[in-house]
């Protein structure tokens, strides 16, 4: 499938980009945060089920995953492996910059070192820079071969986005994305930003019934019945102006403002298995 903004038919670009740029520029959130969101938004436009940051060391010749979408089981956060066996090898190698692969196997990856060490069937990918360095890569990918070849206008869509990763990593003065402290919880490592982050959401008992509302299977709520089980003064004026805002931009929802409906945001089950045993204490020690 062809990300929506490339498509000839496309119609919808006004929408498509305030909603990136809703996301990308909203103040007082990480970078962390932010490619997060964007990888949960445009590993489903591209139709790429893994997204990832890249560092790349070409003194040592090794990339190390700083950032990964999707559970696979090589690209992982934290893991280095040698530049020889990725693909990322062959778009900084690339005059643009950038790679792009719809069917690996019919494009003769299948002896190549990287298709046997990640067995990627189709890859986007281009190179990030700082200043006149390499610092690595930008990438989508799937196991699977993409339905549609990758259109130029993909790529020119993947090489934006990595100017705005270039830029936001340059600019940025607060913990490397590297340098994130980690814990765990139910056997899942999280950072210990991420936990100050859930405790200060948790906290406030209106979002502790928001983000309940999603639990299990449930896909969308609506304000109303947000509000019909909300019991505070004002409720929408708290939902608008605090709750709701506070909470996408944490990324534990996502708020569509034209039909007034919540859904689970990129970072909802981060959060899910504390939201889960408050609500099992609440059942069982009712306040």
């Amino acid at each position: 499938m062809t990300h929506s903004i490339c498509t000839s038919e496309a119609d919808s670009g006004l929408p498509y980009f305030q909603r990136l740029w809703r996301t990308l520029l909203a103040p007082n959130i990480d970078p962390k945060t932010k490619l997060e969101q964007l990888f949960e938004h445009e590993t489903a436009e591209f139709d790429l089920n893994y997204a990832f940051l890249s560092s790349i060391d070409l003194e040592s010749e090794t990339e190390r995953f700083e950032m990964v979408h999707g559970l696979h089981e090589v690209l992982k956060p934290g893991t280095t492996v040698p530049l020889s066996k990725t693909y990322c090898r062959k778009t900084i190698a690339d005059p643009e910059g950038t790679l792009a692969v719809s069917d690996a196997l019919a494009e003769g990856w299948g002896d190549d070192p990287a298709y046997e060490t990640f067995e990627l069937g189709s890859y986007l990918g281009t190179t990030v820079s700082i200043g006149d360095g390499l610092f690595g890569t930008l990438c989508f990918a799937d196991t699977d071969v993409r339905d549609e070849p990758i259109r130029d206008r993909e790529k020119a869509l993947i090489e934006m986005h990595s100017q705005w990763v270039a830029y936001t990593l340059d600019s940025w003065d607060g913990p490397s994305i590297r340098e994130t402290r980690t814990d765990s919880i139910e056997g899942r490592t999280v950072s210990s930003e991420a936990i100050d982050s859930m405790m200060d959401a948790l906290k406030s008992r209106t979002r502790r019934a928001i983000l309940m509302t999603l639990l299990g299977d449930t896909t969308e709520t609506s304000l109303e019945t947000l509000k019909r089980q909300i019991t505070v003064e004002n409720p929408r004026i708290r939902l608008h102006h605090i709750d709701l805002p506070g909470l996408t931009n944490i990324g534990y929802i996502e708020w569509d403002r034209e039909s007034d409906t919540i859904s689970k945001g990129p970072k909802f089950s981060e959060v899910e298995p504390l939201v889960q045993l408050l609500k099992e204490y609440n059942t069982t020690f009712p306040e």
